[in-house]
């Protein structure tokens, strides 16, 4: 189990230092997250404001995040799209749950990290506003 973990941050380390391929596993989370089933509404929100957070530190607009946290959420989030990870994705059901635990524990690891994101987000749209 370890070594797939390793395996990906491996992988996204490499993964952060080409714009078109991390922006193309974006693109890949939120086609997925629109897919999911009703086990990951409580964790859907997060997963998309993770998702924007990294578009908006991909685009040079969000800096206020460490290159660990990149290099764990990007991780996270290849074994998300991943269809053939622990427990494959095609098995009803279970096949989604390791995805969801993996998830889980990446939400809750940058919990802080996404509210700040958040809070960042909103006060540039209000900002954006009243111009």
């Amino acid at each position: 189990m370890q070594h797939i973990f390793d395996n990906l941050y491996r992988r996204a380390e490499r993964l952060i230092t080409s714009d078109s391929k991390l922006a193309t596993l974006l693109d890949d989370v939120f086609l997925k997250v629109g897919e999911l089933t009703e086990e990951f509404y409580k964790i859907q929100d997060s997963v998309i404001a993770l998702a924007r957070m990294m578009r908006a530190w991909l685009a040079g607009d969000y800096k206020n995040i460490s290159k660990r946290t990149i290099i764990a959420a990007v991780a996270a989030l290849i074994y998300f799209v991943n269809p053939l990870d622990i427990i494959p994705d095609f098995i009803p059901i279970i096949g989604q749950l390791d995805d969801i635990l993996v998830l889980g524990y990446l939400i809750k690891y940058l919990n802080k990290e996404i509210e700040r994101f958040m809070a960042w987000e909103e006060e540039r749209n209000k900002q954006q506003t009243s111009k």
